[in-house]
């Protein structure tokens, strides 16, 4: 323990400790946060993780859930045991005409189109039979 700690008038006030652990907090916590993001980008960045996706989910879990192991730990770890994803094996994309078409069924309700008028019934039917005999010529 040093000296100057023991020695009279080598007290820290109460707002002077509170704000250099204040400090602290702040300092420790981005560093920390420079630190994870650093990490992160070294995982994904590195070329047998970048680009295929179940790598990079593999890649992904295991370092939220191993939060003290190297970014390239958990590289070498991912790239030795999950196969890589194979390039072409995913089925090729619709153009966006064919997918409008295949989604605008889905809008419209059965029997749709046979008959714009819908049926009146109750009031409406009511009002439309006022109405029109207030039309006719007397």
């Amino acid at each position: 323990m040093p000296d100057d700690q023991t020695k009279p008038g080598a007290t820290v006030t109460a707002a002077e400790h509170t704000a250099a652990v204040a400090k602290a907090t702040s300092d420790g916590h981005a560093d920390g946060f420079k630190a994870a993001n650093e990490r992160m980008t070294s995982i994904f960045s590195a070329e047998a993780i970048k680009g295929d996706g179940k790598r990079m989910s593999a890649a992904f879990d295991l370092a939220n859930g191993s939060p003290g192991m190297s970014a390239d730990a958990v590289v070498a770890f991912v790239s030795a045991n999950v196969e890589a994803g194979k390039p072409g094996a995913t089925a090729p994309a619709q153009t966006y005409e064919q997918q409008r078409l295949a989604a605008s069924s889905l809008a419209t309700p059965p029997g749709a189109g046979t008959n714009t008028e819908k049926p009146k019934g109750g009031l409406s039917a009511a009002v439309s039979s006022h109405i029109a005999t207030l039309k006719r010529p007397a």
